[in-house]
């Protein structure tokens, strides 16, 4: 058993997902941004939201689940890193 339930896994996997699209969006608004203070903060966000990856992903290695094995979620492309830095 690897402590969490088919549920729970599917839960975080879908946690995941939702964070990877967060940080691709702040991310392009971020770089979009004229004004410097809107930059920072867009900035800001975003890495908040990779710090919930992060976590999430930490959640997920530490209970020997493997992301991209829950039936229903799509998998990241091969050689993609999971973790997204701008």
């Amino acid at each position: 058993m690897n402590g969490l339930t088919s549920k729970e896994a599917t839960r975080i996997e879908e946690g995941l997902h939702a964070e990877h699209m967060l940080i691709s969006k702040f991310g392009a608004l971020a770089n979009q941004a004229q004004d410097p203070e809107c930059r920072r903060v867009l900035s800001g966000i975003q890495a908040l939201h990779q710090r919930h990856y992060d976590i999430l992903r930490r959640q997920v290695t530490s209970a020997g689940v493997q992301v991209g094995t829950t039936p229903g979620l799509r998998q990241a492309s091969p050689g993609v890193s999971p973790t997204i830095n701008f």
